[in-house]
């Protein structure tokens, strides 16, 4: 491991996060009762809620159906949240308090790292509250288990068995969670199963390679202390192997493979000063391999070490939450056609030169039109890279009275980036010719802060406004990478001199309670002084340069750059609650609509378009059922060379029985996705035009609980 860590200068500054004085750390808790609704910057909800609702078995899937969330897809076995139009790094997925260990945010097709299904809570922080876990202008979302509780689970047992077969795709899903407890020892397990075949679209036509398998187990023995203290060991294991349905006439697939292992120990009333305090020591190995029918022509692999520490305490009129952990990985990528079976140390011959290989094809050294000089290269695209991050964030909120409340937090995160190019052919290494320091390690920084403000208008109206300055380091993707990318039939040209993406962050939320109706209000503006994102290298010609006369693959040249940009969007949602008798009735309606320019001129590409949803529950004894429709427009502001996609709408149906007795309860659900069989492409997938949405899935489930 790296250890070059000299003066790190902590300097706080301001941010918000707000919440009404029952809820404990801006936690909008869906498991409380409440008399109406309130202003948050987190939500919490479980699993199994969030899975009534959701289209399929992904994180982004689970979580699309929240405000200014949607996700990625890359086919059924893919999709990551997408957050304000934020996507890739700029939303952190966190497994606890620890960045999870995938390489989802690297690319559309790589999956994230986990079945929701296994978890127990998903939180989304939005705005400056997220500071606390990470600097990401889209926010973050929090993937909790049975570790990441604090209070040590009650004596006796617990059984819960899901199981569900769907038409079409959906698939078959099959859920075991158990947990056991006696005064000092619990132990949990958590296992996952999604298979699926190959699906249709709404017109019938089959989708190739849309396949998945994905199975995930997680366990966790806990140990009791005292009423204070409690240690938790946990493990856990997630294999995933799915198709990629795009335009190649032969299969492309993902083998995917993650081990992740840790402990926590979570302290309460510590020194007599620490409300709580959480420490984890987590450890975990992450490798993918890439497959052109039977050919392993990729692999990427990283594996990470956590230190963590949150902390909670009260000053004076203050409360204080805070958090410190060290990370460090290593990413290896491999790109060698049939031969990624393993990384390797390329071979070095002391009388032959260094660098672009004297076969290559003329006009791949210093071209004019490369951006930084550099090559097109066609051996592996990046070379091993080790990190080492130090972060540190802080939230202080005031209540200054009865009806307003402030939040100041920072963050700073400090890294030392090595890579070492010994994974690289010789005949592709850049040369001293082209850059001396090309290879040279990275010592760089990051600050955020925010400020936010929370008023309480009476007893039914609550209004939050909060305005954060943020800074992302560049990933080491976005700084290395050179290569070719099989699954978007690109290349991607990375900027090792990349600056740090830099936003200032406005919100403003308002919650108004009238009666049995309440009217929630979003706002928000996003002013990007530099957002990294891939622009098209442009020729001398004035077109965008194709590489095939050059690596022999027909495929459009990116750069990774930064510019200035501006997003910003607004959400209204109206619900109705209304109790007839036994009969309890909600009936929702809610619209966003959300836009992403360049400021050098153009729009940023795959923006959520303009969408409508309106639904309606009903409950009566043990039935529970929800109608609801979805109108998402057609793509009118469109990027670079991006193609469109037509308005569609979508009819779901959910409908469910659960019976209970003094040993066990029974819940009988049928569910139906897209039940006017739409034509359907997510205009947020690279995969739209080969891969739309499936058409109609039914899906008959049940869950027993004892």
């Amino acid at each position: 491991m790296n250890a070059k860590f000299n003066n790190i200068l902590l300097t706080s500054i301001l941010t918000s996060t707000l919440c009404a004085g029952e809820y404990h750390l801006d936690a909008l808790n869906v498991e409380a009762s409440k008399e109406g609704e309130i202003v948050s910057e987190k939500v919490t909800k479980k699993s199994a809620d969030l899975a009534k609702d959701a289209r399929g078995e992904t994180l982004g899937d689970f979580l699309q159906n929240e405000q200014f969330v949607n996700s990625a897809s890359y086919g059924p076995a893919v999709g990551r949240p997408v957050v304000k139009g934020m996507d890739g790094y700029r939303v952190g997925v966190t497994n606890g308090n620890i960045i999870l260990n995938d390489l989802s945010a690297m690319s559309q097709d790589h999956a994230v790292g986990v079945m929701p299904r296994t978890s127990e809570k998903i939180e989304l922080i939005k705005g400056p509250a997220s500071l606390l876990y990470g600097s990401y202008s889209g926010g973050v979302v929090r993937v909790l288990g049975e570790e990441h509780e604090r209070d040590f689970a009650k004596e006796g047992a617990k059984l819960e068995v899901t199981g569900s077969y769907g038409s079409n795709g959906a698939g078959t899903v099959g859920v075991l969670k158990g947990q056991a407890a006696t005064e000092t020892l619990s132990v949990a397990i958590d296992v996952d199963y999604h298979n699926a075949e190959d699906y249709r679209d709404g017109n019938g036509n089959l989708i190739q390679d849309s396949d998945t398998l994905s199975q995930q187990i997680h366990a966790v023995l806990g140990y009791k202390i005292n009423e204070n203290n409690n240690i938790k060991l946990y493990g856990d294991r997630l294999t995933k192997d799915y198709g990629i349905p795009n335009i190649t006439p032969e299969r492309t697939s993902i083998d995917m493979k993650q081990d992740h292992f840790g402990v926590v120990w979570h302290a309460k009333e510590l020194f007599d000063t620490f409300e709580y305090m959480d420490t984890e020591i987590s450890y975990s190995d992450y490798l993918h391999h890439e497959y052109e029918d039977v050919s392993p022509d990729g692999l990427f692999g990283q594996k990470q070490l956590s230190v963590s520490n949150t902390f909670g305490l009260d000053m004076d009129e203050w409360h204080i939450d805070g958090s410190v952990e060290y990370m460090n990985s290593l990413l290896q990528v491999c790109h060698e056609h049939g031969e990624c079976q393993e990384f390797s140390v390329a071979s070095r011959s002391a009388s032959a030169i260094n660098g672009i290989a004297i076969t290559a094809p003329s006009g791949t050294i210093n071209e004019p039109d490369n951006p930084n000089g550099l090559p097109f290269v066609h051996g592996h695209p990046m070379p091993d890279t080790e990190e080492s991050i130090l972060k540190a964030g802080l939230v202080a909120k005031n209540f200054l009275n009865d009806t307003n409340e402030l939040t100041l937090s920072t963050r700073v995160e400090y890294r030392d980036l090595t890579p070492n190019s010994e994974n690289i052919e010789q005949e592709w290494l850049i040369p001293d010719s082209i850059d001396p320091n090309y290879y040279n390690s990275i010592n760089d920084s990051a600050l955020s802060a925010g400020l936010g403000w929370y008023l309480f208008l009476g007893d039914s109206t609550t209004l939050q406004s909060s305005l954060s300055y943020v800074q992302r380091l560049p990933a080491s993707s976005e700084l290395f990478w050179n290569g070719f990318h099989h699954a978007t039939e690109s290349y991607i040209m990375g900027d090792r001199y990349l600056s740090n993406e830099e936003s200032f962050n406005f919100d403003v939320d308002l919650v108004a309670n009238h009666g049995s109706f309440t009217t929630q209000a979003s706002l928000f503006y996003y002013d990007f002084m530099n957002y990294i994102y891939q622009a098209p290298i442009i020729g001398n010609n004035n077109e965008q340069i194709n590489v095939e006369n050059i690596i022999g693959h027909d495929a459009l040249a990116w750069k990774i750059t930064g510019a200035g940009a501006q997003v910003y969007g607004a959400a209204l949602k109206e619900s109705y609650k209304k109790q007839l008798d036994a009969h309890e009735l909600e009936a929702t309606l809610e619209v966003e609509a959300l836009q992403g320019v360049l400021k050098e001129g153009g729009y940023i590409p795959r923006m959520p378009p303009f969408s409508a949803t309106a639904s309606l529950q009903h409950k009566l004894g043990g039935w529970t059922s929800k109608l609801s429709y979805k109108y998402v427009d057609r793509s009118r502001f469109l990027g670079f060379k991006e193609t469109p996609t037509a308005a569609y709408g979508w009819l779901s149906a959910y409908i469910e029985y659960l019976y209970k007795n003094s040993y066990m309860e029974t819940i009988v659900f049928l569910k139906g996705e897209n039940l006017t069989d739409e034509q359907a492409y997510n205009h947020l997938s690279f995969l739209k035009e080969s891969a739309p949405y499936a058409g109609r899935q039914i899906t008959l489930g049940a869950t027993l609980r004892f």
